[in-house]
């Protein structure tokens, strides 16, 4: 459900990722798409995250998207890497294929270094049902412990504030008849965007839960109970 042009549909692609790359990271807020980590990657990295990022919005603005996934935040080992929620490097074969890129998304992390994959990302993409879901995530950056960059930390109510907007142009644009939630800091995110379905995160122990949910989910059953707007006292 996407407007009909398609010049209209690439401008506003671009607009998303241009206002990402716009936005500021901060120390213990790393933003993929300007910023870039020495240690893996070289000074280009976040011109191929953008690039990819820009690549996989507009693949899934030529489908028919139902439904969108949303998430948290990027992973260390995930669209902090690719720029493309949920997909870490050894995913970036798999996605080009199925959206019938050619070339394939880039890898912008150094070739040399392995490729591991979040167990979050694991249970999410064994989950995903053909066609496709749009992916994002209520927060574009990787949210870390600022002297430990690669340790993951859950966004905060703030950041995630500061990302609404992105999260808005995803919705106006794509006007997905779904969204699934995952975790309760993406329910907060989309609160107002329609109806959106709550799921267990599958981290920390939430798999089994997690897993329950998107079938369900994916068989258009209604959650087992209602989760009231998280914005309200």
């Amino acid at each position: 459900m996407i407007d009909g042009s398609t010049m209209l549909e690439r401008h506003s692609v671009d607009a998303i990722v241009e206002r990402l790359a716009a936005l500021p990271g901060k120390a213990n807020l790393f933003n993929p798409y300007a910023g870039f980590d020495a240690k893996m990657e070289d000074v280009d990295a976040p011109a191929i995250r953008r690039r990819n990022l820009g690549r996989y919005l507009a693949a899934m603005a030529d489908r028919d998207v139902r439904d969108l996934w949303l998430g948290e935040a990027p992973s260390r080992f995930g669209a902090r890497r690719t720029g493309v929620p949920f997909t870490g490097d050894r995913r970036l074969a798999d996605l080009s294929e199925r959206l019938g890129l050619d070339p394939p998304l880039a890898r912008a992390t150094r070739g040399t270094l392995p490729t591991p994959e979040s167990g979050t990302s694991r249970e999410i993409w064994n989950a995903v049902p053909d066609p496709l879901p749009l992916f994002w995530n209520a927060v574009l950056f990787h949210p870390h412990r600022g002297v430990l960059p690669l340790r993951n930390r859950t966004p905060t109510r703030t950041e995630i504030a500061e990302h609404r907007k992105v999260l808005e142009m995803i919705v106006a644009i794509f006007a997905p008849r779904r969204i699934l939630c995952i975790g309760r800091m993406a329910q907060r995110a989309a609160d107002g965007l329609g109806i959106p379905t709550h799921v267990r995160h599958p981290a920390q122990g939430g798999a089994v839960r997690f897993r329950a949910g998107v079938t369900a989910f994916l068989n258009e059953q209604p959650p087992a109970a209602a989760f009231p707007s998280l914005n309200r006292p």
